[in-house]
């Protein structure tokens, strides 16, 4: 495997032209079925503390 992970292109979350973006997985809509999910780092820094809260609460006694 050679290269970066990071490209060109436009953040599918904050929806920025331009931008170094990293391919984070697919997307699945009801409509349109799966499309290829890229984010730049603000927006994926922003992802990993949603995903760690979801955890964080997923893992709390009730």
């Amino acid at each position: 495997m050679s290269g970066s992970p990071w490209v060109i292109g436009t953040c599918w979350r904050c929806d920025g032209p331009d931008l170094s973006v990293m391919w984070m997985g697919p997307v699945h809509t009801e409509i349109h079925g799966v499309g290829p999910f890229s984010a730049c780092e603000p927006c994926i820094q922003r992802l990993e503390e949603l995903v760690r809260a979801h955890h964080a609460q997923a893992d709390r006694p009730t």
